[in-house]
């Protein structure tokens, strides 16, 4: 179970992707559950931004996945957090 810093909570809440790899990552991590809210609600605004500059014809620089991929990584882990 990852723990944060408070200097590494604030820049979770930033930039979720600097911190963790995966959004299953957070709900993992020893964050309340309104943390964990907030930076996948981050996460997702993110997601949709790639989403959108991609559509655009801006390809995004992490190659590990597709903004389409963690768009629902993101929003499986909302749903997992959400009924827990």
């Amino acid at each position: 179970m990852k723990t944060l810093s408070p200097a590494e909570l604030d820049q979770a809440k930033l930039d979720p992707g600097s911190v963790f790899e995966r959004p299953d990552e957070v709900l993992a991590a020893s964050l309340t559950a309104d943390d964990k809210k907030t930076i996948l609600l981050r996460w997702e605004e993110d997601a949709e931004d790639l989403m959108r500059a991609t559509g655009e014809g801006m390809p995004p620089e992490d190659n590990r996945r597709t903004p389409a991929e963690l768009l629902r990584a993101v929003q499986a882990a909302l749903a997992q957090l959400a009924a827990a």
